[in-house]
């Protein structure tokens, strides 16, 4: 029988709890037996691991905060503009993510705390630009400031992403073109040459392997499909995704764009935090987070302590050796001038620039070795297949 997690409302905190049911429509029942009112209901997934922990796309976030950025500075109130998102929400589970923060709103907690409630979905670079807007009242300016936040975010993550992918497309397009060249040219060939005698080394390696392949289809057929979906998965999870990310900050290129891709995070989110009037050393702890990179948030660790000892922040970031020369020395003439603000913002247009020209150079560099490679794949299959009527004197002897 299913099982349904539920949260409930009691004393001002969310209580969760789960029932078994046929369906949702008698869960539902059961708890208002048990005068119950479920403010979030859902079906328990079986296997927890392939159900791909239920987040809510950034893009619905993103839609989200410049719809409540546009409702709050055409004069609407919080709570009607909470309201509003709920009604026009095409996203079911966002919808009761909003209901519940309507609801505990409604009981008087603030804006921000609310939103504490689903750390899974309002991460704490948002709930702490929420915390300064809240202290300013300048909740819709801040609300458009983290939208224009999360696009530019978005679009790096996007280009990263199209880097990594274009790579691992064209492997497998090669990996189904030798398949099937395996499974179906090569037995052609064995057909023809199978009177002949021995064959070629080169040749019986790729006869060999089309046995294998063929004796051995179903398992194959599994591997196929079943790694892609594995690989999708892990990367779900937080330990898969650490990991993955350390492979590729091991391999030259890619390295450099996961660096570049953290360095332009730190830096534009650092920008937002003192936009918004977050204290400095709070902003570089939230900035940390956002980083996701070891060099980077071990640099911003050092940086830290400087500025906590009275030192410069630029004179740290120096000594970290975790930052480009052109960060601190930036930064440095930003302390003086008493314009860091407008240093970060700078600094943050110069190097999403730079790191979309790097995935541009990437992408270029990559066509022609994936066509070399692709080809030599190909071409050595084809020499296999055709080396014995090369050798077809030796052969015959």
């Amino acid at each position: 029988m299913p099982v349904f997690i539920y949260n409930i409302e009691k004393n001002g905190q969310l209580v969760k709890g789960r029932i078994q049911a046929q369906n949702i429509q008698i869960a539902k029942m059961r708890l208002k037996a048990q005068r119950l009112d479920p403010v979030y209901i859902k079906e328990k997934p079986l296997i927890p691991f392939f159900a791909g922990g239920g987040k809510i796309n950034h893009k619905i976030v993103l839609f989200f905060t410049r719809q409540m950025s546009f409702l709050l500075s055409s004069g609407v109130s919080l709570l009607q503009a909470l309201e509003m998102c709920v009604a026009t929400s095409d996203n079911e589970s966002f919808k009761q993510v909003l209901q519940v923060i309507l609801k505990q709103l409604e009981a008087g907690k603030s804006f921000s705390k609310c939103l504490q409630s689903r750390p899974d979905v309002f991460d704490g670079f948002y709930i702490n630009m929420i915390v300064c807007a809240e202290k300013t009242g300048l909740l819709d300016q801040v609300l458009k400031d983290l939208a224009n936040y999360m696009e530019n975010a978005e679009k790096i993550r996007s280009k990263v992403r199209s880097a990594m992918i274009y790579p691992a497309v064209i492997l497998v397009i090669s990996f189904c073109i030798i398949t099937c060249i395996l499974w179906f040219v090569v037995p052609q060939f064995v057909n023809f040459y199978g009177s002949t005698g021995g064959l070629p080394n080169l040749t019986q390696a790729f006869v060999n392997l089309s046995d294998i392949l063929r004796a051995n289809y179903l398992v194959v057929l599994a591997g196929i499909i079943g790694t892609p979906i594995f690989i999708y998965q892990y990367m779900k999870t937080e330990g898969g995704r650490q990991n993955i990310q350390s492979l590729l900050r091991t391999l030259p290129v890619f390295g450099k764009i996961q660096y570049q891709a953290a360095l332009v995070r730190f830096l534009r989110s650092f920008h937002s935090l003192l936009k918004s009037g977050v204290n400095f050393l709070d902003a570089l702890d939230v900035a940390k987070n956002v980083a996701e990179h070891d060099v980077i948030r071990r640099g911003i660790a050092i940086s830290r302590d400087f500025v906590t000892k009275g030192k410069s922040f630029s004179k740290g970031l120096e000594t970290s050796k975790a930052f480009p020369p052109l960060v601190y020395h930036m930064i440095k003439v930003g302390e003086e001038s008493g314009k860091m603000e407008q240093t970060f913002e700078n600094l943050t247009n110069y190097y999403e620039e730079r790191l979309g020209h790097l995935i541009d150079g990437l992408i270029k560099m990559i066509e022609p070795l994936m066509i070399v490679f692709l080809g030599g794949i190909i071409g050595t299959m084809i020499l296999a297949l055709y080396l014995p009527v090369f050798n077809m004197g030796n052969i015959i002897n």
